[in-house]
């Protein structure tokens, strides 16, 4: 559906399209007084998603986090105005890899600025449940905001049945299983993030990656442990290791 020129809501006037999930596309659009925003347009089979993201994130305001502004409805498909996050997804903005080799220092402040978000989340009793490389938007220094709450949802929150959420690559053990998710899970997914900048590859619980002489690999080692109840389970924790580790003065 062309959608180009349309305005919604308050006047907000769609632009052209930034990109595309498994659940929305999302558009860049301009407000009535000219400033940017983006729109994300569901796919009606995933109402509940748009209704998840606006209950879970209309209250947050965090300079790590793609705020939620408002729900619309465009031509019959639920939507959400939210602020506009500048940048490249992760995996595109480290192109040279491992990221820690050829760009360290900005994807150190990536992984910082995530752990910023990720606890802000989390002391709100919010988990983000999908963590990954899509869900992040660097900009050139390596700053980063985290996107996308439509799989978020209350700590330990309990469904009828084990559900599975997040996305396989990048999920904690428990989220495969389809157990209840805290912030260790997300924690989880930060360290396979780490894992991949450390070694420019992507690896499993069934796959360890081979240790490094990098002192971060510690970090890496406390986020990855599969057992939850062991797991590093604070992004303030991890956020302060990762700076010690670095020897960053972020």
């Amino acid at each position: 559906m062309p959608l180009a020129g349309q305005v919604v809501g308050e006047g907000v006037r769609l632009v052209r399209p930034l990109g595309r999930g498994s659940h929305s596309v999302v558009y860049f659009a301009v407000g009535p007084a000219g400033q940017p925003c983006a729109v994300k347009i569901f796919d009606p089979r995933f109402a509940s998603h748009a209704l998840r993201e606006y209950g879970n994130g209309a209250l947050l305001d965090h300079p790590r986090l793609a705020r939620v502004l408002a729900p619309v409805r465009i031509d019959g498909h639920p939507a959400l105005i939210v602020t506009l996050a500048r940048g490249a997804v992760l995996f595109d903005r480290y192109a040279r890899r491992p990221a820690l080799t050829h760009d360290r220092r900005a994807f150190l402040l990536t992984l910082v600025h995530l752990l910023d978000g990720l606890g802000y989340l989390h002391g709100r009793g919010i988990v983000h449940r999908d963590v990954k490389p899509e869900n992040i938007l660097v900009e050139p220094d390596g700053s980063a905001k985290l996107v996308d709450l439509d799989l978020s949802g209350p700590t330990r929150e309990a469904f009828a049945t084990p559900t599975r959420m997040g996305t396989a690559a990048f999920q904690s053990p428990e989220a495969a299983r389809g157990e209840h998710l805290g912030p260790e899970s997300d924690l989880y997914s930060v360290g396979v993030l780490l894992g991949w900048g450390l070694h420019g590859a992507l690896s499993g619980p069934d796959l360890p990656p081979p240790p490094t002489s990098d002192p971060l690999d510690a970090l890496l080692t406390a986020l990855t442990e599969p057992d939850r109840t062991r797991r590093l389970g604070s992004a303030a924790e991890a956020r302060e290791t990762l700076l010690r580790l670095a020897a960053l003065p972020y």
